[in-house]
């Protein structure tokens, strides 16, 4: 899900009536056909990065609270 979060980021125009379609589709899709409206691809190491990335920057906001 973060690199779903990551994909609105870089292009929220469009991006809910795609996840509302990827809501509605349940389980009648492959994570393939689930993820290619968002141009994402879960074979792809850069999705995991992508996702790793929505991570670390919260960690970095909680670091950063903390300092304050």
């Amino acid at each position: 899900m973060n690199s779903l979060y990551a994909a609105y980021e870089e292009k929220p125009a469009g991006f809910e009536a795609k996840y509302l379609d990827l809501l509605r589709a349940g389980g009648t899709k492959g994570h393939r056909d689930l993820l290619a409206p968002f141009g994402l691809d879960a074979t792809d190491p850069g999705f995991w990065q992508k996702g790793l990335g929505v991570i670390e920057r919260m960690i970095a906001d909680l670091e950063a609270m903390e300092d304050a």
